[in-house]
């Protein structure tokens, strides 16, 4: 709908200026308004919504541009089942009535689950329904997964009929094939197996007749472009594509297109590459004919490739590099020299580059995609509305690849100054920062870029002159930690990754250290506000006199040290790891014990160590997993005490009914049991993973459905992962063909 705003006088200007006249002949200001105009502007108002009313009833017709409320009606006059709609205001409403400086008008996450489109597709559902590549689709349109459909009877290994010959099926795997090797049991699994006939679940049951499986992937792949990659290990030759110098798993992207079958293959979805897929790939696309670049499946610069090493020429372009090649490069500290020769190695499991002598002395690049859950931390996904408004009074510099950061920052003239980085490369700061007095500095990622800004000696000094002095620090990827000495009395970090333990360089004296580091002697310490929104950040040392700490999405590592046992981990603390700040914590998972001296509000939050508050008397923790042994405020529906609680009066009243007297201790063995199993379990708690800080399916369901609406505790809590579970059963309830059994095998 297009909303016209018309002149709100425009019915008072239409009268004769005789009546205009003797309305406002009274009148002292001529700014004040007389009865009749007063009038007549209410009476406009109204028109004017009644005649927006109308406009939108014509595009409530269609499902493409009707009202939210609308889509479950006209999903009702096609027969749709609807779907679990949870609306994600609520999760935006305190970070819109803080950050009311954003760009953006809601800062509302991306809805997890599609309704609208859910019912657009209802009836090109039912033309195909049943198909294969129809459910396969199906399963990515409503979780918003990477989804692969297999029908196991074709893998099944049976006597041949004449008639019917399944050339496929050979009963034996070709066992000299790398990639057939690598594939069994897989998703693309092209290997025949013999029948197995329990029920179809995660981890068996797969082969048998009515089976169908849907093989899902939880994770998404982020693009970095241009990437500037790290010498490790005090050579020049081995580097990996990871700016911070450590291994990362490469991925594809999905191109989202099916094959000649309708079903998607293996380069149509989001994944981790295969080492044995990416050498069968670049095996088919070389040799190249000369002046021509390579462009595979998984190697190049196409819109879909995953992705390219380059060389950048004296002019500043980038050219692919076609000579390259798969290696397992696991043990290159056991390769004594640089190779000879101009073939550069990549492996894509560890996120590796090995370069030989003939590329010494020129500046290469790389682009690759990294697996995440979710749009957090520093990232090219989209988050305009949450970059600083451009305004008068505000000086926005852009900086670019070959700018001197440093020297842009220290030498700022402005009382309010925006330095944006405009692409993915590595920048240094090695001089203290200074924010004056009603001053505001934020660095910023344009949306859509994450430069990598290291440190130079491990942590960054901020200092200011106090009353609005400001930091923001926006859409970055820091390699350091930042050290308040006093004067600044509000610290931001939106959608940024501040390295836990500083740095995570391979072969290196590691650094250590927290992310953000408060000194209890600053001035004015009890102005501090330090807030942080859907962010990665280490440990947090912050004195128990400051104003307070927000933190809302987030992850915070408790590690001093890559390489730390996380259960022995400090996160949230003073310097003496003992009282905190006064804390407000929606959605976000803390790893390590943690200490306040307030703790206002901790919603739908994971708390993996003991929490400790000083004043208990005020404040509220609710549906989040608080250790038993922690000291909180009151608690409302939060794990393991709700299921203690629950196990205690389910069995007081079992032996009510028959009679029986419980023995001694009874009580104390129940909680005992609950406190040791009711523990969240991750993927990985290891930051640089792809599935860092991610639940594990094996994780108890009272963690993984334990928020207010049923999602999951902790900082992925917006992706709303149960309820995507529960929409595709619902849809398989009704598309599936009768007698088929659906499984869901989550790959990651």
């Amino acid at each position: 709908m297009t909303t016209v705003t018309p002149k709100a006088d425009r019915l008072y200007d239409l009268l004769p200026a005789v009546y205009r006249i003797e309305d406002r002949k009274n009148l002292k200001d001529e700014k004040d308004k007389g009865e009749l105009q007063a009038l007549l502007e209410l009476i406009t108002s109204q028109a004017d919504a009644l005649r927006e009313d109308t406009q939108q009833l014509w595009d409530d017709f269609f499902v493409e541009t009707c009202r939210r409320w609308v889509v479950p009606y006209i999903g009702d006059l096609v027969g749709n089942t609807p779907l679990h709609d949870l609306d994600l205001t609520e999760a935006a409403a305190t970070a819109e009535e803080l950050f009311t400086d954003r760009a953006g008008r809601d800062l509302k996450p991306p809805l997890a689950i599609p309704i609208r489109a859910d019912v657009a597709h209802t009836i090109y559902y039912r033309r195909r329904k049943g198909t294969p590549a129809m459910l396969e689709e199906l399963a990515h349109d409503v979780t918003g997964w990477g989804a692969h459909v297999v029908e196991f009877f074709g893998l099944l290994d049976w006597n041949q009929h004449l008639e019917h010959l399944r050339v496929e099926c050979a009963g034996c795997p070709d066992l000299r094939r790398a990639d057939a090797r690598d594939r069994i049991d897989g998703p693309w699994d092209t290997a025949t197996h013999t029948v197995d006939v329990r029920a179809i679940n995660q981890w068996d049951g797969w082969y048998n007749v009515p089976n169908v499986g849907f093989f899902l992937w939880r994770l998404f792949a982020y693009p970095l472009t241009h990437v500037k990659p790290r010498a490790v290990g005090g050579t020049s030759w081995r580097l990996t594509f990871s700016p911070l110098g450590r291994n990362t798993a490469l991925f594809s992207p999905g191109s989202k297109e099916p094959g000649l079958s309708g079903i998607v293959n293996e380069l149509g979805v989001a994944l981790p590459i295969r080492t044995a897929a990416f050498y069968e790939d670049l095996a088919a696309a070389l040799p190249v004919p000369a002046g021509t670049d390579l462009l595979s499946g998984y190697y190049g610069d196409g819109k879909f490739t995953t992705l390219a090493v380059y060389e950048q020429t004296a002019g500043g372009a980038f050219k692919v590099i076609s000579d390259v090649s798969c290696m397992n490069l696991e043990n290159w500290t056991a390769i004594p020299a640089q190779l000879p020769g101009t073939t550069i190695g990549i492996d894509p499991t560890r996120g590796r580059l090995l370069l030989p002598t003939g590329w010494n002395g020129k500046k290469i690049v790389v682009s690759y995609h990294y697996g995440f859950s979710a749009t957090l931390g520093g990232g090219e996904y989209p988050r305009a509305k949450w970059q600083a408004v451009p305004k008068a009074g505000v000086v926005t510099t852009t900086v670019k690849a070959g700018d001197d950061l440093d020297a842009l920052v220290s030498g700022r003239v402005a009382n309010h100054s925006v330095f944006e980085i405009d692409d993915d490369w590595s920048y240094t700061l090695t001089q203290p920062i200074v924010v004056a007095a009603g001053e505001s500095l934020v660095i910023q990622a344009k949306d859509g870029a994450r430069p990598h800004v290291q440190v130079t000696g491990g942590k960054l000094d901020v200092s200011g002159g106090g009353s609005g002095a400001s930091l923001t620090l926006s859409g970055l990827l820091v390699e350091g930690g930042v050290h308040v000495t006093g004067g600044i009395r509000r610290l931001r970090v939106f959608h940024s990754t501040l390295v836990p333990g500083r740095s995570v360089e391979q072969e290196a004296a590691a650094s250590s250290g927290p992310s953000i580091e408060v000194d209890a002697g600053a001035q004015d310490l009890g102005d501090l506000e330090l807030e942080i929104a859907f962010s990665i950040v280490g440990a947090l040392r912050i004195p128990a006199d400051a104003a307070k700490l927000w933190l809302l999405d987030s992850i915070v590592d408790g590690i001093l040290k890559d390489g730390d046992p996380v259960e022995n981990a400090t996160a949230i603390s003073d310097a003496a790891k003992k009282g905190g700040p006064p804390a407000h914590i929606e959605r976000t998972t803390v790893l390590g014990a943690c200490f306040f001296r307030k703790l206002e509000l901790a919603s739908e939050s994971i708390f993996t160590g003991d929490v400790s508050v000083d004043q208990r008397q005020a404040g509220c923790v609710r549906f989040s997993y608080v250790t038993f042994a922690s000291k909180t405020p009151q608690r409302y529906r939060c794990q393991p005490t709700l299921e203690i609680e629950r196990e205690l009066e389910q069995t007081a009243t079992d032996a009510a009914k028959k009679g029986v007297t419980l023995p001694a201790g009874w009580d104390t063995a129940i909680m005992d049991a609950v406190v040791a199993w009711l523990v969240p379990s991750f993927e990985s708690v290891r930051y640089g993973d792809a599935a860092f800080a991610q639940l594990r399916r094996t994780c108890p369901v009272q963690i993984r459905t334990g928020a207010e609406d049923g999602s999951e505790m902790g900082a992925f809590c917006v992706l709303k992962e149960p309820q995507r579970e529960a929409n595709l059963r619902i849809r398989l309830d009704e598309y599936l063909p009768v007698g088929l059994e659906a499984g869901l095998i989550y790959v990651t």
